[in-house]
């Protein structure tokens, strides 16, 4: 068993106050259990040269320690009350609509004890199964239509649960190119990052979409991924069994759920996803800037535009993906393109 020290310990220690859900408890129980050697005067001299680093870390530093670090089994704290009370108010304060089995916010709401109750039990014990996915369509930014499934609120409430244990051992590892769906990270900071890379010089830019981005997501890419960080077979499986459960799609057919758009965990598992693309990306040295599926690429010649266009591509194929033909091309500022709704043009970006 590993015991924490140095500067694995002020690692854990950032995670334990930042964290309030059941991966602080694991880590409060790891640094309190007690040592069967005792210290030595090595350790005691790193301890006391490691604290006086602390405040010089940066990034890079925090998640070659992040990876270091022993990665945490569930425990059935995760699925307490608690967790599934904490994860139910998040999925309130988003809102939706009622999955499958007809029951609403409101209608949950009224239930609220009992359900949570039953819940916890069922992910506690292992016998808790998803239930069918309905999807729906809904209007897009620009124009068509975008697919979101709609799980049952007892399953978002589930989903969230998983969210909140595994969101702090992925998102320290993801490159600062990845905007989407992170804590501290928005459209507004994708947006900084273009104009700062445009006023480096980089007038030219691949303006890209990747095609049905989250319907394409490969389960079985997305569990191996996973499995990298993840060791609790239970954790595991929970994620296999949303991701094969059934939809109806738009031909009438019946098709595994994958990590569709609508579900609170399909954000991460897309980010997850796609930082093999963003790393690949960095070793190319392109400038990029993503946001979840929509991405652009920068570069100060038109030469290296379509090189870094052709170099998306051919990483995106690895995973199984593919860039939108219709959505997809090569631009300079001065001709003005679109992205996260805004429309750059020339040194001006303005709010669509």
């Amino acid at each position: 068993m590993h015991r924490l020290n140095g500067p694995r310990r002020w690692f854990a220690d950032r995670l334990a106050n930042r964290l309030a859900g059941p991966l602080a408890d694991w880590l409060a129980e790891r640094r309190a259990r007690p040592s069967s050697r005792p210290a030595t005067a090595s350790s005691r001299s790193t301890s006391k040269s490691t604290s006086m680093d602390r405040g010089r870390l940066d990034g890079d530093d925090r998640r070659r320690l992040a990876a270091r670090l022993p990665r945490p089994r569930s425990r059935h704290g995760a699925f307490s009350v608690a967790a599934m009370q904490r994860a139910w108010r998040k999925v309130e304060a988003n809102g939706g609509g009622a999955g499958v089995d007809g029951v609403d916010i409101a209608s949950f709401a009224e239930r609220l004890d009992e359900e949570l109750d039953a819940l916890a039990r069922e992910l506690g014990s292992g016998t808790y199964r998803p239930r069918p996915v309905r999807r729906i369509f809904v209007p897009k930014s620009g124009v068509g239509l975008r697919p979101l499934a709609m799980w049952t609120l007892r399953d978002r409430v589930a989903q969230r649960a998983v969210y909140d244990l595994l969101e702090p051992l992925f998102d320290p590892e993801f490159l600062p190119c990845s905007h989407g769906f992170r804590p501290g990270r928005s459209v507004e900071t994708a947006v900084r990052a273009v104009i700062k890379a445009r006023d480096a010089g980089n007038g030219w830019v691949v303006d890209a979409d990747i095609k049905d981005c989250f319907d394409s997501l490969d389960s079985a890419i997305v569990l191996r991924l996973v499995r990298q960080r993840v060791r609790d077979r239970r954790l595991i499986e929970l994620i296999r069994r949303w991701l094969d459960v059934r939809v109806l799609d738009a031909h009438g057919r019946t098709v595994a759920a994958g990590a569709a758009q609508g579900g609170p965990l399909s954000p991460l598992l897309c980010n997850v996803y796609l930082h093999a693309f963003d790393e690949a990306m960095a070793r190319r040295r392109i400038p990029l800037v993503r946001y979840a599926d929509d991405f652009v690429c920068l570069a100060p010649r038109r030469a290296d535009a379509e090189a870094a266009l052709q170099a998306a591509a051919a990483e995106l194929a690895t995973l199984k993906l593919e860039l939108h033909p219709f959505k997809t091309r090569v631009v300079h500022f001065d001709e003005g393109f679109k992205f996260l709704g805004y429309f750059f043009v020339r040194r001006e970006h303005y709010p669509l």
